[in-house]
């Protein structure tokens, strides 16, 4: 078990994750609009990492990361309208389970399992039936290509050395899509009509949010120049958000000319916390709510 607990921490280390020093007295799980208008969904642990919501907007799945408390390092599902009824959807003590993310049908959750064996990315079905599934054995799940049977994934090559990959969910088969040797790209999403990825990268020395075609044609564009990462599409398509120094901004998108994008305008929806690298908040269904989590002074 102190093996497991060394592993699951220097992961968390190499993800830009601190497990302690924010939200001492826990995070409250906020809903933003767009206006900066925000009500609290509820209270949830200071250990708590990455609320994923379901695609009917419903359900929440996070993990928490208190590697010796009675929780431990495990996955949880909650409905929106009562965390307090949330229920474990992986064991403790076990595997470290971890980084959820729904299917596109909100059956299904995909995870990372990590411990005294390297990352593998399983997935199982959300309320906890049924045993989980190995897919492959890789860094995370970050989300799906347009019409669900493909899954985006990380790959790790060395230190923070991200890229992006795409996992065919019948043949099993990997294509790469973006790997920049020496820099990090990740935090990749697609656009609602499948023909875009945006995604950041900091291979200019600090993170940006970039964007090319999809299938790719060796053509790449820069949308922001002031800093920008973990970008999400709006669903019409035509806009993204993204986060910089805490606080969201929306960028509109000119696909037809993506170099011609103008300058992104900041959101009153500021003060959650984010990482380096993994995106800790999630955007709702209907695109114009974010849910965050604040720190409880």
């Amino acid at each position: 078990m102190q093996i497991r607990i060394f592993f699951f921490a220097l992961i968390l280390l190499l993800a830009g994750i601190t497990v302690s020093g924010q939200g001492a007295g826990g995070f409250d799980l906020t809903l933003f609009d767009l206006d900066g208008t925000s009500k609290v969904v509820g209270r949830l642990p200071q250990t708590v990492y990455a609320p994923r919501v379901s695609p009917d907007g419903k359900r929440v799945a996070f993990e928490t990361r208190d590697m010796t408390g009675p929780d431990g390092p495990r996955l949880w599902v909650a409905e929106l309208s009562n965390l307090a009824g949330r229920r474990p959807l992986s064991p403790n003590p076990g595997p470290m389970n971890w980084a959820p993310m729904w299917t596109p049908d909100g059956e299904r959750l995909v995870y990372i399992v990590s411990g005294e064996k390297p990352d593998a990315v399983y997935w199982r079905l959300a309320d906890g039936t049924g045993n989980p599934e190995h897919l492959l054995d890789t860094r995370s799940a970050e989300g799906w290509m347009a019409g669900g049977s493909q899954m985006r994934f990380l790959t790790l090559t060395g230190n923070g050395d991200y890229g992006i990959s795409a996992f065919d969910m019948t043949t099993r088969k990997t294509t790469q899509l973006i790997d920049l040797p020496g820099s990090a790209q990740h935090s990749s999403n697609v656009s609602p009509d499948g023909r875009w990825m945006a995604y950041a990268s900091n291979e200019t020395g600090r993170y940006e949010v970039w964007l090319e075609p999809l299938p790719s044609n060796g053509k790449r564009f820069q949308l922001t120049q002031n800093g920008g990462s973990h970008p999400l599409w709006a669903p019409d398509g035509q806009s993204l958000y993204f986060d910089r120094a805490r606080q969201m901004f929306q960028l509109g998108v000119n696909t037809k000319d993506p170099a011609s994008s103008v300058e992104p305008t900041p959101l009153p929806v500021k003060g959650f916390v984010q990482a380096e690298y993994r995106r800790q908040f999630d955007l709702m269904p209907n695109g114009r709510q974010f849910l965050l989590l604040i720190p409880v002074q």
